[in-house]
């Protein structure tokens, strides 16, 4: 690069991986513009941040402060089990406008007790009750919040056979995926959960916590802030079950990987650190990358690095978004990324949990229906378990979770059954295999009556 790279010249340079590579610089409009003059070869890409897919309803803050009322008018709400017994650590999110996204929320005490800022006796447009690991949540249009109410959550019993998961791999042999590496490029992934003894290690791949610190590189581990989303999708592509805690993820078999490109300050992640965390999964062996994120703007840096994964002889599946009914998000949206939309079953959750709320035509075979949150569109390649999906959780625990994010790695895991499956595949290199493998995906696809742009191919096997 011809140009200069100082604050001098109105360019800082903040990170870089080689000499040649890409880097991340902080530069004045004026800078910018005479880079490009000098340069006009170079591309620069502006910063984009991503999100996870993780589907949860949210109060808007600035429309929340017209509901609350006094203290002492505060409605109290209890959060308890099936027996009567408080659960602490249940989110309550009580909406008295729904649309606009107007309510209260809170975290339940040790007594299960949620004070919210509404006045007692409104009706609520619909409440959400997310519980705390192991249990279901629960969710209820036009809800009375009379004095003392209680709402009573289900906990989860693995053993059920309609469960999401447990249908999905039904028929998928305890060490499916052997061989197979997969990379979770996400928040991060718990080191000691009982459940997932094959993560092998990663990498912090968050440019602004290890620029000055390189020795936070080992920090793959969950971030500080929603750092749960990357080991609950890491348990539904492989999670190991024990004679404790009979989880199966869809190929227990497999290696996984975790490159957290979420910082701990709870932001989300850059482009240049995916492109980065994509490039590094590539460099250790990764068969099978995972992005349960998206919905920033499209960007050159992430869709090189997809497209040199690829040429690589590696898969990268992405989740289609969460934003009811738009278009596919980014890059679940390229045409050469597997896109994956997010679908589930009536009978694989409690009728009243806050899964029953996502229930939104189109409508499939047995009782099946697209996530009322899914994207959907041309670009859709395949559909995936998404809705009320039980995974691995920090703390050597589990738990229930909706969104394309959890539909993407229940179709990576099924990749990663179908190449430790076909050795003819699994021998291919470069851009032989990660198109044999696609190939495969999609053969193993059945449509399950939603239409084109919502299922794509359909669902990977039997599921």
């Amino acid at each position: 690069m011809a140009a200069p790279i100082s604050p001098e010249a109105g360019i800082e340079l903040l990170d870089y991986v080689s000499a040649d590579g890409p880097r991340l610089v902080e530069m004045t409009p004026e800078a910018e513009l005479a880079l490009r003059i000098e340069e006009p070869d170079l591309k620069i890409v502006p910063v984009v941040r991503y999100r996870t897919m993780k589907m949860q309803h949210r109060i808007l803050r600035e429309a929340s402060a017209s509901v609350r009322t006094t203290r002492s008018a505060a409605a109290n709400l209890f959060v308890k089990d099936t027996d009567g017994n408080p659960i602490p650590g249940a989110q309550v999110i009580a909406f008295t406008n729904f649309r606009t996204k107007a309510g209260d929320e809170g975290i339940s005490d040790d007594q299960g007790r949620v004070r919210l800022r509404i006045a007692k006796g409104t009706s609520l447009d619909r409440i959400y009750v997310y519980g705390p690991p192991t249990y279901w949540g629960h969710s209820a249009r036009r809800y009375e919040l009379v004095s003392n109410a209680t709402v009573a959550l289900e906990s989860v019993d693995l053993r059920r056979a309609s469960l999401a998961l447990n249908r999905f791999r039904a028929g998928i042999p305890v060490d499916a995926g052997t061989n197979v590496i997969v990379g979770i490029v996400d928040t991060g992934i718990a080191r000691d959960h009982p459940l997932l003894p094959n993560v092998s290690g990663g990498a912090n791949m968050v440019s602004e916590e290890t620029r000055d610190d390189p020795g936070r590189i080992n920090e793959w581990g969950p971030a500080a802030v929603d750092g749960e989303h990357g080991t609950h999708v890491a348990g539904i592509v492989g999670a190991r079950p024990t004679a404790d805690i009979p989880l199966s993820g869809v190929a227990p078999g497999v290696t996984l990987r975790s490159y957290r490109v979420f910082p701990h300050s709870g932001e989300g992640a850059i482009n240049y650190d995916i492109m980065n965390a994509i490039d590094r999964a590539v460099q250790d062996g990764c068969h099978i990358i995972n992005l349960s994120l998206g919905g920033g703007a499209e960007d050159e840096a992430v869709r090189a690095a997809i497209g040199s994964a690829l040429s690589r002889g590696v898969i990268v599946i992405a989740a289609a978004g969460n934003d009811g009914r738009k278009p596919v998000s980014f890059p679940a949206a390229l045409p050469f990324c597997i896109a994956v939309s997010a679908m589930g079953r009536r009978d694989s959750f409690p009728q009243v949990s806050t899964e029953a709320l996502d229930i939104a035509a189109p409508f499939g075979a047995n009782d099946s229906f697209v996530g009322a949150f899914s994207n959907f569109g041309p670009q859709i390649d395949l559909t995936g378990p998404g809705v009320g999906v039980v995974s691995t959780l920090p703390g050597a625990t589990y738990g229930p979770m909706s969104g394309t994010s959890m539909a993407t790695p229940a179709v990576a895991g099924y990749a990663a059954f179908l190449l430790a499956s076909n050795n003819t595949i699994f021998q291919q290199i470069d851009e032989n295999r990660s198109r044999a493998l696609t190939d495969a995906l999609f053969e193993a696809a059945r449509a399950v009556g939603f239409g084109r742009d919502y299922e794509g191919f359909g669902l990977p096997g039997q599921g």
